[in-house]
């Protein structure tokens, strides 16, 4: 893509891009109100400054592709992809979340990839803590690991996989393809995906599913009426059984009323919980239906998930709705990196783990120092061809803001051994520093370069 954009190939190799990776990740870890501040002289970031300078930053990011433009088929073609710039990426992520094995209980919800530019994909939901986003639904176990997702796109999301279900219940079933099936697998979903047509394909295909559902899904069964319910009082319920197909509908009045439909889980055994009453202002005790304690046990994998990726998230502003997909796909795998990490400690009755800032401190640091290669000890190889270099590298003094440049306070010269060039006439070596500037500067009866640099 550089060479077709300015002629010239920008030459990356696979440690430079494991490098400008580990940039990207550090930053979601060390934030800062810019990018390009980690390498001013006056917030200068060691550990990101030395590995890669900012132009080489800045010329990856710009020139960062992971398709070719040329093979983009146009939109008024039939076949044309709306993902198709991050279409491989995608696909070797979904790849590998795959092969992760289920836990008995996981849920389907969506994900909001937080973004304010332009793009055909932007929705608006006012209530979700990121309201500008791209919308992507996905299926994750309990423990918050994520096994699969589809980015919305719009009308033909689903092209391949329609089911006549609508968006909402065939994203449900295309997510639950990779769960095993008719070994009591569960899978909560909330009222938007949910429908009794739904559970039917659930049970018929041999998943366990349970959640809430709007009124006006169930196929025409009817609960008891809301007025007749509001005067028994809270914790009241009614349940209904389709014996053909073994579905459960529950309603159940708590501070609103909540429909649960299930293909596998009724109303009983009840349970009691505490709930705040406002006539009585204090706690009193509501009658639960076993299918509502069933949905609220499992149903926040995705929320889990969601939090973990937004503590410590690649948060560098965008104009391109591609690269915000990007770094999100790679917080999302870092996650599910620490938590399958966490999974296999369990498994090896390990009690020390790392947390997840260590763990993803300790991953970035490791793409940092990827292309930085440790010479070996001892006498070089008589067959090694390779020549140590003997340029010497510059050596950049930091620019003093302009108040301690012109206070006239207590700028004195240090002698110094080494030779550099003067921060002011730059032609001539000096052996002089100025204490208070950190600059090398000229101090000789033909140039006053040290008075000059200090005079406003």
């Amino acid at each position: 893509y550089s060479t077709e954009k300015s002629g010239k190939c920008i030459a990356v190799s696979t440690s430079e891009m494991e490098q400008f990776l580990g940039i990207n990740m550090y930053m979601g870890i060390v934030t800062m109100p810019h990018y390009r501040m980690f390498w001013q002289n006056n917030s200068r970031y060691p550990l990101i400054a030395d590995n890669m300078s900012r132009n080489r930053f800045d010329n990856l990011r710009y020139y960062f592709h992971i398709n070719d433009n040329a093979k983009m088929l146009p939109r008024t073609h039939a076949d044309h992809d709306k993902l198709f710039k991050v279409r491989p990426f995608i696909t070797a992520v979904k790849n590998n979340m795959r092969k992760i094995n289920f836990e008995e209980f996981s849920s389907v919800d969506e994900i909001i990839i937080p973004f304010k530019g332009r793009t055909f994909m932007k929705q608006y939901n006012k209530n979700k803590p990121h309201k500008w986003g791209i919308k992507m639904f996905a299926i994750a176990s309990a423990s918050g690991l994520v096994h699969d997702f589809e980015i919305y796109t719009g009308k033909g999301t689903l092209q391949q996989a329609e089911q006549g279900l609508g968006i909402s219940g065939d994203v449900v079933l295309r997510l639950v393809d990779g769960i095993p099936k008719n070994q009591n697998f569960k899978v909560a979903m909330d009222n938007w995906f949910n429908s009794y047509h739904l559970q039917c394909r659930l049970k018929f295909s041999g998943v366990l599913g349970i959640g809430t559902v709007r009124s006006n899904r169930l196929a025409k069964c009817k609960m008891c009426s809301d007025t007749i319910m509001k005067k028994q009082g809270r914790g009241v319920f009614d349940s209904k059984i389709d014996t053909v197909n073994n579905i459960v509908v529950t309603k159940w009045y708590d501070n609103k009323f909540v429909h649960i439909i299930s293909n596998y889980k009724g109303p009983y055994p009840t349970d009691i919980v505490k709930r705040w009453s406002v006539g009585v202002k204090s706690k009193i005790d509501v009658v639960r239906p076993a299918s509502v304690l069933e949905y609220n046990s499992f149903m926040g994998g995705i929320d889990l998930h969601d939090m973990l990726v937004e503590l410590y998230r690649i948060d560098i502003r965008v104009k391109r709705f591609y690269l915000r997909i990007v770094y999100h796909v790679i917080d999302m795998c870092t996650v599910n990196a620490w938590l399958l990490y966490r999974r296999h400690c369990k498994q090896m009755n390990i009690k020390k783990t790392l947390s997840l800032l260590q763990f993803k401190t300790d991953l970035t640091h490791a793409l940092l120092l990827s292309g930085n290669k440790t010479l070996k000890r001892g006498r070089p190889s008589l067959n090694s061809t390779i020549s140590p270099s003997t340029k010497k590298k510059r050596v950049f003094s930091a620019r003093p803001v302009d108040d301690v440049r012109y206070d006239k306070i207590d700028h004195w010269q240090i002698p110094m051994d080494i030779k550099q060039r003067c921060k002011l006439c730059i032609k001539n070596y000096t052996t002089t520093m100025c204490n208070k500037c950190n600059v090398y500067l000229c101090y000789t009866k033909n140039r006053m370069c040290f008075m000059e640099f200090h005079k406003k």
